[in-house]
């Protein structure tokens, strides 16, 4: 019997591994499912320098490496998606595919400035205390404050630093860019772009689904996954 295919799942920004448990129960059947926790997220210690793509990539080589996982499958969401895609412009080969969800490629300085402001800690103290709970549990026991604050550098460096058309151009795997049709933070004319600009990609819009990964309706997307691959 063949053994079964690696596929490593990638949370977003203030996520957790934890989150694509359910995801993973979908698609265990099917795959070797690896799951991975970010510098900083879901109880893992932060990097030794401010949060950007490049160092967030560095160290998701350093556990591919360490596990054995080059050459897997992946499912990125959202700024998982732009970590794996950047991992792979910058050293081809290292992923069999790419799918990502709610992957935002549009980055302004006043997109970073506005969302920065909406993950302020001051700013969700005051109108998101039941996410700040959330968060406090997700990330135990590092700073949800401090993660806030080197989440939005990150950001801030992707409006400096966008991966280029020639960036997207070097990758050579197979790449289906997917957005839901009701993410209110990822439009269709930026996902359209980057696909564009990829040699060997699909794009993909769900029906139903916001930008949210908790309302993401999972067994369509376990199931567009698993088309995607084969």
């Amino acid at each position: 019997m063949a053994s079964k295919p690696n596929l490593l799942l990638l949370h977003g920004a203030l996520g957790s591994a934890k989150q694509l448990i359910p995801l993973k129960e979908l698609l265990k059947e099917t795959y070797n499912i690896h799951t991975y926790d970010f510098p900083g997220h879901g109880g893992k210690d932060f990097a030794e320098h401010a949060l950007t793509i490049p160092i967030l990539a560095e160290h998701l080589l350093d556990h591919l490496k360490e596990f054995q996982l080059i050459g897997s499958h992946v499912f990125g969401y959202s700024m998982g998606g732009y970590t794996a895609l950047h991992l792979e412009a910058q050293k081809p080969g290292i992923f069999s595919s790419i799918m990502t969800l709610g992957t935002k490629f549009n980055w302004t300085t006043e997109i970073a400035a506005k969302e920065s402001n909406l993950i302020s800690p001051e700013f969700l103290e005051q109108k998101a205390s039941s996410f700040v709970s959330t968060l406090i549990a997700r990330h135990f026991p590092y700073d949800w404050k401090r993660l806030c604050s080197e989440t939005s550098h990150l950001m801030q460096h992707l409006a400096k630093h966008p991966m280029t058309n020639d960036e997207l151009g070097q990758i050579g795997c197979p790449v289906q860019i997917s957005l839901g049709d009701r993410d209110h933070m990822v439009t269709l004319e930026e996902s359209a772009h980057t696909f564009t600009a990829l040699s060997t990609a699909s794009l993909l819009v769900m029906p139903n689904t916001p930008h949210l990964f908790e309302k993401v309706p999972l067994t369509h997307l376990a199931e567009e996954i698993k088309r995607f691959i084969k």
